[in-house]
C-alpha cells in the first residue's frame, strides 16, 4: 500500500490568529517583561549574572498613536540572545526545556503580545564576547503575502550603547477596522504614573529582591516602584480564649511535597521512566515549597485586601479573595462567602509564592484542578473558616483560619480588636478613626516617614482609643490662673469667664451665665414665662429655657448660618464677578428689568441644611438685585474645575424664570436658555473658550515669546539645526514682512531671525535648548542647578521643567493648525496657553 507524507506546516495566518487572543494591554506588556527578566535568570544559570538587572520600558502617547507614529521598546540588560535563542522565542509553540524557573511558560506569548500591540516587531541582541549584533524583524504583513514561515536573522555593528542585552521593539498599529486597532491606544492612554504602580505592584517582590538579585523597571525613564503592604509588624496581637496570641503577621517557608515532573510539560513521572504525555526522558525532582506571608492590614477596606500569589516573582493573582474566603459545601455544592460577613471592610492581605503550581495559558490564573493548587489551599487555608462548619475536635489551624479567628470582627475599637480609634467624649468609649485620618497615615506610610512606615505611630491610635483626653482647663485672659472647664469666674482674679449682659437695657455689664440677678444693679434675670423656641438651623423644637439646640448646639436666637445675616459681616465683595444692570430677552422678546447680581466671597464654607455637606453658594433676592454668597473654596470650583459663573448664573435664570411665571410652558423659557444669555450678556467672552478666541490667545502668546527668545543663549548655534523646511518658511516669511535676506548674516548673530520662524520652529529650539529659556529670559521660572539641589536632583528637575513646558507649547503650536478643532483640544490648548502666559518673564 502507497504511503504519502502530507506537510501541515501552518501559514503564517497563524500567527494573526494568535494575536486575536483576549488579553489586556499590561498582560501583553508583561510578558516582554517576563522574557527579559528570564534573560536574567538563563545568564545566571550560565554564569553570566548581570551586575544590574535593568528593564527600560518605552511606552508612546496616545497623541503619538493618534498619529500613527511612536512605538513600544522593551530593552533588558541580560546576556543576550543567539540567533537561534531569538528563533525560538519567536517561534508560536515553542517552550523551553526549563518549564519550573521562568515566567515566559509559552512561546506563543511573545507572539500574541507584539502581534496585539502592532504589526512589526524588531529584536536587536548582543552578546558581550560577540563583536556583533543580531537583528530579526518579524513583519506580520509581510510573512502573510509571501506565504513563508521565515524570517532573516543579519548580523550587524552593535548599536551605541548596546554592549550586551535584548532590545524588543513594536511599531506599525494595526489600522482602523482591524480587531487589534485599539490595543496600541488603550496601552497609550493608560496614565504611566498608574502603569508604573500597577508593575510594581504585579513585580513587586523582583523590584525588591526577594527572589534574588533585584531587577529595575523603568518607565519613560522613571524607575516602577515595589508596592508594599501596610501591615502591622509580626510583634502585634490580638488574644482569643480559644487561640490564645494570635500574631498580625504570620511568615512562612515550607515544603509540603516533592515529585519527578518532566522538565518539558510538567507531568509527573510516577514509576515510569518517561514522560507518558510527551515521551520525553529529562525530568527534575521538584519541591513543593510554599513561602511568604500572610497579615493584617493597618486599615480596613471595601475593595483593597486580599492575598496576593506569585509564581516565580510575578503576581500571577493580586487580592485573591475568592480562593481563601469563600468556601464550597460538600452537601450543597454551593460556594459562599465567609469573610467579610460580620461586616463589608476585610483587611486580611498577604504574598504567597507558589512556583511550582502551573498557571493557565494567559497568565491571569492558576490551574486550579492541578494537585499543586488543591495541596497549596490545604496548607493555606485548609477547609472552611467558620468553627461551626468544622468535624468536631478537627479545627481548621492553617494560617488564613488563624487570621480569621482572630481578626474577622471589629467591636472592641482599640486593643481588643487591633482597631485605630479615638475616645468620643460624647458616647464615653472608644470610636473609630475617621477614613480621612486613615487616608493620611496611608499617604505618609507611601512616603516612608518615620513611624508610619513602620507602625509605631498607627499603633498609638490603638493604644489609647480607650483613654479619655486630658481636660484642658481654660485660661483667664486677665490674670492667666487655670480655671475647671465649667468655671463662670475666674477663682484668680473674679473675672467673668462665661458672661451674659445684664437684661436691664440701662445697665447690660457682663455678669456670670447663671446668675439669676445683676450683681451691679440688681436686676432680676429670671424669665418669667419661656416659650419653647425652634432653631433657625436644623428647626428642632427646642423646650423653654434651653439656651442651645439640643440637636445641632446652634445658640437661641442666632440666625441660620446659611442667611444674609449670618454670611454678610463673614464676606466680601467681588467685582469681577459682579454684573450691574444685566438685561436680557425672555422668551416673548420682552426685555427684563435691570438687575444687579453682587457677588460675595464667604471665608467659611456655607451650611444651608443641617447633617449635609456644605454648598458652593447661596443666593438673597429682592426686585431688581441679587445677592450670591460664593464658597471659592467648595470642591465644586476646586476639584472639579467649575467656573463660579456657571452656578451663579444658574441661580440668576432661577430667579429669572421664578419671577416671569407668566411664560412657563413657552420652549423658549426655560432655566438653561435663561443661563445661557445671562452668562452672555453678563460676563460674554470671558468665560467663553471658544475656538477663535483661543486661537487670538496663542497667536498673542507666541508674539510675546518671540519678542524675548531672540537673546536666548545658543540661538545663533540654533541656525545651523534648522532643516530645508525651517529655512524655506523662514525666508518665506521674511520674504512677505518686507524684509531683505541679505539681511540674514546680522539677524542669525543676533537671533532675530527667531521673529520670522513659525511656531514649530520655535517648539523645536526650546527642545533641543531648553536651560536658556529659563531665568527670567522666557520664562520666570529657574533652571533647576546642580550646584543648588545636587547633580541628581537637579538632573530629574530639570527633565519635568523641560517636558511641561514642550508638551505646553507643542499644543498651542499645532492647535494653529486646525481650522475648526474639537472641543478637547480648544480646551487643552486653552490650559497650554494659560499656563505659558502666567509664566513668561
Amino acid at each position: 500500500m502507497a504511503h504519502k507524507l502530507l506537510d501541515i506546516t501552518p501559514t503564517p495566518d497563524v500567527l494573526v490568529a494568535l494575536t486575536r487572543t483576549p488579553i489586556s494591554p499590561l498582560d501583553a506588556l508583561s510578558e516582554l517583561i517576563d522574557n527579559a527578566i528570564d534573560s536574567f535568570r538563563a545568564a545566571e544559570t550560565a554564569g553570566q549574572s548581570s551586575p544590574v538587572r535593568q528593564v527600560l520600558i518605552d511606552i508612546p502617547g496616545n497623541a503619538e498613536v493618534g498619529r500613527d507614529e511612536g512605538l513600544v521598546r522593551v530593552r533588558d540588560t541580560g546576556a543576550g540572545l543567539s540567533e537561534e535563542q531569538i528563533a525560538d522565542a519567536m517561534r508560536a509553540g515553542f517552550s523551553n526545556k526549563n518549564h519550573y524557573d521562568t515566567l515566559g511558560l509559552f512561546g506563543m506569548g511573545f507572539n500574541i503580545a507584539t502581534g496585539k500591540l502592532g504589526r512589526v516587531t524588531r529584536v536587536v541582541s548582543a552578546r558581550r564576547d560577540d563583536d556583533y549584533a543580531v537583528e530579526v524583524v518579524l513583519d506580520l504583513p509581510r510573512l502573510i503575502q509571501d506565504r513563508k514561515f521565515t524570517v532573516t536573522a543579519e548580523r550587524r555593528d552593535k548599536p551605541q550603547g548596546l554592549e550586551h542585552g535584548t532590545v524588543v521593539e513594536v511599531r506599525g498599529w494595526w489600522p482602523a477596522g482591524d480587531a487589534n486597532s485599539g490595543f496600541i491606544r488603550d496601552l497609550a492612554k493608560i496614565p504611566k504614573n498608574t502603569l508604573r504602580d500597577r508593575i510594581g505592584r504585579r513585580y513587586a517582590t523582583l523590584l525588591r529582591g526577594e527572589c534574588g538579585e533585584p531587577v529595575h523597571i523603568n518607565v519613560n525613564g522613571v524607575r516602577c516602584q515595589p508596592f508594599e503592604h501596610c501591615t502591622w509588624s509580626t510583634q502585634r496581637y490580638v488574644t482569643r480564649q480559644a487561640h490564645g496570641n494570635i500574631s498580625a503577621r504570620v511568615e512562612f517557608d515550607e515544603v509540603i511535597d516533592q515529585s519527578r515532573r518532566c522538565l518539558q510539560d510538567g507531568t509527573e513521572f510516577g514509576a515510569a521512566e518517561y514522560c507518558l504525555r510527551c515521551g520525553g526522558g529529562e525530568s527534575r525532582e521538584i519541591r513543593h515549597r510554599i513561602r511568604g506571608w500572610v497579615g493584617i492590614q493597618r486599615f480596613d477596606d471595601q475593595d483593597d485586601f486580599g492575598i496576593d500569589l506569585i509564581r516565580n516573582g510575578r503576581a500571577i493573582r493580586v487580592a485573591e479573595k475568592e480562593a481563601f474566603f469563600q468556601y464550597t459545601d460538600q452537601a450543597t455544592g454551593r460556594p459562599e462567602r465567609e469573610y467579610p460577613i460580620d461586616q463589608q471592610y476585610g483587611r486580611i492581605v498577604g504574598e504567597v509564592h507558589l512556583d511550582q503550581v502551573p498557571v493557565d495559558f494567559q497568565k491571569q490564573d492558576f490551574q486550579k484542578a492541578t494537585t499543586e493548587w488543591q495541596a497549596a489551599m490545604a496548607y493555606l487555608r485548609g477547609g472552611s473558616l467558620l468553627p461551626t462548619k468544622w468535624e468536631e475536635g478537627i479545627p481548621n489551624s492553617s494560617h488564613v483560619s488563624q487570621l480569621f479567628q482572630g481578626y474577622r470582627k471589629v467591636r472592641n475599637i482599640g486593643r481588643g480588636d487591633m482597631y485605630m480609634g479615638h475616645y468620643d467624649v460624647a458616647k464615653g468609649k472608644a470610636a473609630r478613626i475617621p477614613r480621612d485620618v486613615e487616608r493620611e497615615y496611608y499617604r505618609r506610610f507611601l512616603n516612608r516617614e518615620v513611624g508610619y512606615y513602620d507602625d509605631a505611630k498607627w499603633w498609638e491610635l490603638v493604644e489609647t482609643a480607650g483613654e479619655p483626653p486630658i481636660e484642658a482647663l481654660p485660661e483667664c485672659p486677665e490674670c492667666g490662673f487655670q480655671n475647671p472647664r465649667d468655671a463662670e469666674t475666674c477663682s484668680g482674679c473674679e473675672f467673668v469667664l462665661d458672661s451674659k449682659p445684664c437684661r436691664n437695657t440701662d445697665c447690660q455689664k457682663p455678669i456670670q451665665r447663671s446668675a439669676v440677678s445683676c450683681q451691679h444693679c440688681g436686676t432680676s434675670q429670671v424669665t418669667k414665662i419661656e416659650m419653647p423656641w425652634a432653631c433657625a438651623f436644623c428647626s428642632t423644637a427646642n423646650k423653654a429655657g434651653e439656651e442651645r439646640c439640643s440637636v445641632c448646639n446652634s445658640v437661641k436666637g442666632s440666625p441660620h448660618p446659611a442667611s444674609s445675616e449670618a454670611l454678610e459681616p463673614a464676606s466680601e465683595e467681588r467685582p469681577g464677578l459682579s454684573v450691574s444692570r444685566l438685561v436680557i430677552a425672555l422668551a416673548n422678546g420682552k426685555p427684563t428689568d435691570p438687575l444687579d447680581i453682587e457677588v460675595r466671597s464667604v471665608m467659611r464654607p456655607i451650611a444651608a441644611a443641617h447633617g449635609h455637606e456644605p454648598v458652593p453658594l447661596v443666593t438673597n433676592s429682592k426686585p431688581g438685585h441679587m445677592t450670591v454668597y460664593a464658597d471659592l473654596t467648595h470642591p465644586a470650583f476646586t476639584d472639579m474645575g467649575l467656573r463660579p459663573e456657571y452656578l451663579i448664573a444658574s441661580e440668576a435664570a432661577q430667579y429669572l424664570h421664578a419671577l416671569h411665571a407668566n411664560l412657563r410652558g413657552q420652549r423658549a423659557h426655560t432655566i438653561a436658555t435663561l443661563t445661557s444669555e445671562i452668562l452672555k450678556q453678563g460676563w460674554g467672552e470671558s468665560v467663553a473658550e471658544n475656538a477663535d478666541t483661543v486661537r487670538t490667545q496663542i497667536k498673542d502668546l507666541f508674539s510675546q515669546i518671540t519678542e524675548k527668545v531672540a537673546t536666548v543663549p545658543r540661538a545663533e548655534d540654533f541656525y545651523d539645526e534648522l532643516d530645508e523646511t525651517q529655512q524655506r518658511s523662514m525666508a518665506e516669511s521674511m520674504i512677505k514682512s518686507g524684509v531683505d535676506l541679505s539681511e540674514l548674516s546680522r539677524l542669525k548673530k543676533t537671533g532675530g531671525y527667531l521673529r520670522f520662524c513659525d511656531k514649530d520652529t520655535l517648539a523645536s529650539f526650546f527642545n533641543r535648548h531648553p536651560g536658556g529659556w529659563f531665568g527670567g529670559q522666557v520664562w520666570s521660572d529657574g533652571w533647576p542647578e546642580a550646584a543648588d539641589v545636587g547633580p541628581i536632583v537637579a538632573e530629574k528637575l530639570r527633565e519635568e521643567l523641560h517636558l511641561k513646558y514642550l508638551r505646553c507649547l507643542e499644543d498651542c503650536a499645532s492647535y494653529l493648525r486646525y481650522e475648526q478643532p474639537e472641543r478637547l483640544l480648544v480646551v487643552r490648548a486653552s490650559a497650554a496657553a494659560e499656563f505659558l502666559s502666567d509664566k513668561l518673564s
